[in-house]
Parts: C-alpha cells; structure tokens; sequence
C-alpha cells in the first residue's frame, strides 16, 4: 500500500524527530508588518495599472497597432503604445508569434519592491 518500506506512522515518526529538536530551539526575530504591508499596498496601485492596461488592450485600434508593430519587430513602437496608455507603473515588454509579456514594476524612489507579470496569447 506505501511505497516505502515502513509504515505511515513510522514515517511521520521519523520526520517528527528529525525536525522537531530544530524548531524548538530556533530564534526567530520579531515580527515587522511594515515593508510587507508597503508591498501590498504597492501591488493594489500595479494591479489598478494592470487593469487599465487591460482595459486599453480590449480597444481593437489599439490592439492592431500594438499587434502590427510587434509583428513588425519595432519595439520602439510597442514601448510608445505601452507608454501611451498613461499609467504609474513601469512596464516592460516582450513578444513572441504566440503573445506579449508585460511586466509592471512599481517605479518609487524606494527601490522596486513588487512586480506583476502578465502573458496574454494573440496567436497559436
């Protein structure tokens, strides 16, 4: 029935006494919420971007235009179109036949903290 050569409990009696000694006597430091709640707060505004983002690439002219110069190779073109789109957070593109990536990173003075990746297919 197990794969191994011993029984459930004794498997879970091993794993017990080879990790409990360690996790009673680790110290670990306090607690600090702070940068983890910056960091949230930080995605809401990426995602809030990415949603406009996706708002705009639901516009057939402007999707055609970011198709054809992706298709073209221009990504100069794409990175104006992306741009164009008048959002907070930095976003990067890549493309390949099959679809775009668009990576959105928070752009503060404070160092990037969080970044949100998107792949949308446009072909097979």
């Amino acid at each position: 029935m197990y794969p191994y050569p011993y029984s459930c409990y004794h498997a879970n009696r091993f794993y017990h006494h080879q990790t409990s000694p360690y996790h009673h006597y680790r110290q670990y430091p306090p607690v600090d919420e702070t940068t983890f709640i910056q960091s949230v707060e930080t995605i809401q505004i990426i995602a809030r971007d990415a949603s406009t983002i996706l708002n705009k690439l639901s516009d057939r002219t402007f999707a055609h235009q970011l198709m054809t110069a992706a298709q073209q190779g221009n990504q100069n073109e794409v990175n104006r179109l992306m741009n164009s789109i008048g959002i907070s957070s930095q976003v990067n593109t890549s493309f390949t036949p099959t679809g775009i990536e668009l990576k959105l990173q928070n752009s503060t003075a404070n160092g990037q903290c969080c970044t949100l990746t998107m792949f949308l297919k446009w072909g097979n």
